[in-house]
């Protein structure tokens, strides 16, 4: 069963932890805040990562349905 990974930009402090340590589902828009490169989580390789940047987030923006 797939997952939703979600990004809130309103709690967002861009600290950039996301899409440093995790390229394959962040990325840097312009004004430095992140953009969701990959939004259904389907395979555990994926599941791990976004466990672990929702682990690294300082603000708590990204979270996992």
């Amino acid at each position: 069963m797939a997952r939703t990974l979600k990004l809130d930009l309103d709690c967002c402090v861009n600290a950039g932890e996301c899409y440093y340590n995790h390229p394959r589902l962040f990325a840097m828009e312009d004004d430095g805040a992140p953009r969701l490169l990959l939004k259904q989580i389907e395979t555990d390789d994926d599941l791990r990562e976004a466990e672990e940047a929702i682990e690294v987030c300082p603000s708590g923006a990204i979270t996992l349905d």
